[in-house]
Order: C-alpha cells, then structure tokens, then sequence
C-alpha cells in the first residue's frame, strides 16, 4: 500500500521500542512500513522504522507539537510543585528522583537537552532561596541510584559557588549541564561499579576512559549547541600534570571550570564512596594537597563557602553532644547546628539550636551519621521555611 501525500522524514526518537506509533509509518517510496497504533516489538524494528520511517507532514507536525505543549505543561506543573514547597531538603529530593529518570535513559529522554537545562535552571533558583539546604541535602539525603545522584550531589555545590563567584544564570547553566551530564554515557556503570568488588576489567576500563568524549557526542545528539558546555564535559578528567584523561590536556590547556569541575566531582566522590569519607575530612584532605592538584582559588573557594563543617554534616560538640549541622556561620569552624542527642544518651524529642562560639558547645570534631542514632528524614524540617 502506498499514499501519496506529503511525507517527511521521522524525527528521532519518534519511534520507540514497547509503544504505539502515533502516525502511519512509510517508507520514502511511499510503501506502508507499519499501520498507526501497532506496537514497536523488537529493537531491530525501532532501529529500522528510525532509519527508513516517513510519515504524513502534517500529523507528524501536530504531533509533535502536542508533545511539546505536554512537555511544556509537565515543566510548568514540576516548577509548581517546587515552588510550592519551602523545604529544600523535599526540593532535592525530587529533582534527585527526576535526574535518575533522565540521566539512566539518555537519548531515550525526549528533548533531553531541555530537561537538563530545566534541572539547571531549579538549582539555580533553588540555591539562590535556600543554599544551606541545597548543600545540606549533598550530605544527608538518602538515594538509591549513585550515578545520577553523584551528577546532582556536583551541580548542587557548583550552583552555591557559581551565586557565591556572582556568575550569572546564563553562565551558570553550561557549568550546571555539564556536571548534570558528564557521566551521561556510564551512569548505569557507576552504579553496577558501587557494588562490585572486583577491579574492573577491560571493557569497563575502557568505557570509563571514553566516557568524557561519548558523553559530549551524546549531547550533541541530543541538541545541545554550547561549545563551552562540551568543552567541560571533555575536560572534567584532564589534570594540570598532564595525567589526566582522554585528551592528556596539561595547565592553561584545561578550562578553569573543568578544573573547578573536577575539584567538586571528586570531593563528592570521597565523601559518597563505598568507604566513604567525612566531608570535614575529605575538606581537609583538599586543603592540605592530598587530593591532588587544583588551583589554591578554587580550593580555597569551596573550603570557606561549604565551611570547615558543610550543613547536613555531622559534628560532636564539647558539651558531648552528637549534633547536625544545619547552616554555615560567620566562621568556616563555627556553624549553626542542632542538637540531637548526647553520645550516651536517647535521641532528644526536639532538636535543640546550639551556639557554637560558646565554648561549651564549639565543635570538638566531625562525626558520622550513625552517631546521631535517628532517620535522615527526621532532620528535613530543620531547613523548613515558611
């Protein structure tokens, strides 16, 4: 069967493996390929309609601009549900959820480039209203998936040192895309490797050495235009020595962002590894050069913002009570906790505010996050605002 009205060639993705295809699809001789509303079974059948498929011009079109009002709907319906929460914590916790559907899929995403950028954009304002939330939920927020939650946990810090550097949100926005998106091509990888006991063998070896140029190509794919974005997503395993991956880019070769990038990617690596670190620690293991080599800006930049104890932390006070860290103080070592429980006693009913520029509550030391013997979600409320 053939049809001789305008045809033009399918989009892509328009055609996807377990749904209906919305339109007639033809092949460029006008031969019928397959009727609207059967299923696509098989990825050879998706693979070959997206090569092959045409369809009527003008249901193709009012398609997808269906598509892109529902889209456009469900951002503006999202943005609702953001703004009209006044916990960071609850804010957090969803685009964490929504990167994990975005992130895993990849170019399976319809118009990814928007749902990045859209992420890009909540941080921004998010960290604008609530920046001691933003950075609180890197360290207390609980998530299943570390491969998406890693790129949130780095675009997170990077949206409160972009406000604190006064970068703009259109400079803002490749910085947040590209720490959003440079694990885009082995987000599943990154979780299969939190589990694995193993070295990796050769092809994991391989995809991680690839990964920074897949992911680049990736975005391409998916629409994304800016030069300085790819640059970056690129960059982000480059060193200074010339060590790095894949390029062996050494000193001013390497963008300062990228730089900043992978400064920030590690520090969250540390502190969310499968022996994790305490960020208190890990700050200091990058102050001292233990970490590597970063510009003394950059280091110095995220050690006095996050402070020597970041909130969502958790620290022992001299009055040896186990407390969190809620907001950052005048003073990297004096921030703004709650106490949750004394070491050897029952968690309280109420956390109670302590003044740590008394001395009988300064902080003694970092702690872990058992110490305080309660639910992560029990502390949410500490950084409601109404």
């Amino acid at each position: 069967m053939t049809d001789s009205s305008p045809k033009v060639k399918l989009p892509r993705n328009f055609v996807r493996q377990g749904q209906q295809v919305p339109v007639d699809i033809y092949a460029k001789n006008g031969v019928l390929l397959l009727k609207k509303g059967h299923y696509v079974l098989t990825d050879a059948q998706r693979d070959r309609l997206g090569r092959m498929g045409h369809g009527d011009s003008e249901e193709v079109a009012a398609r997808l601009e269906r598509e892109r009002l529902e889209r456009a709907a469900q951002r503006e319906k999202d943005a609702q549900q953001l703004r009209s929460s006044a916990n960071p914590l609850q804010e957090m916790a969803f685009l964490q959820r929504r990167a994990e559907g975005v992130l895993l899929h990849g170019l399976a995403v319809r118009d990814l480039s928007a749902s990045l950028m859209d992420m890009a954009d909540n941080l921004i304002a998010l960290s604008r209203r609530h920046p001691d939330g933003v950075l609180a939920s890197v360290f207390l927020l609980p998530f299943q998936d570390i491969g998406s939650a890693h790129s949130v946990h780095v675009a997170a810090i990077l949206a409160v040192l972009g406000l604190r550097l006064g970068l703009s949100d259109e400079e803002l926005r490749p910085l947040l895309g590209a720490a959003l998106s440079m694990n885009l091509a082995i987000t599943g990888l990154l979780n299969q490797l939190a589990t694995q006991k193993e070295a990796l063998d050769l092809p994991q070896q391989e995809a991680m050495f690839a990964h920074p140029v897949l992911a680049s190509a990736l975005l391409r794919e998916a629409g994304v235009e800016d030069e300085h974005w790819h640059r970056l997503v690129v960059q982000h395993h480059e060193r200074q020595d010339g060590e790095g991956y894949p390029l062996g880019l050494a000193g001013d070769e390497i963008e300062a962002d990228a730089l900043l990038l992978q400064m920030v990617d590690l520090v969250c690596a540390c502190v969310h590894q499968p022996q994790p670190q305490l960020p208190a620690q890990v700050l200091g293991s990058l102050f001292r050069g233990e970490l590597g080599r970063f510009p003394s800006q950059h280091v110095s930049l995220l050690v006095k913002e996050l402070g020597v104890y970041p909130p969502g932390s958790f620290v022992r006070l001299a009055s040896n009570e186990v407390a969190v860290v809620t907001h950052r103080g005048d003073k990297t070592n004096q921030p703004r906790v709650a106490a949750l429980r004394k070491l050897d006693g029952p968690p309280y009913v109420d956390p109670l505010p302590r003044d740590t520029r008394q001395s009988a509550y300064q902080v003694l030391e970092p702690a872990p996050a058992a110490a305080s013997a309660i639910k992560p979600t029990y502390l949410y409320r500490l950084w409601y605002k109404p």
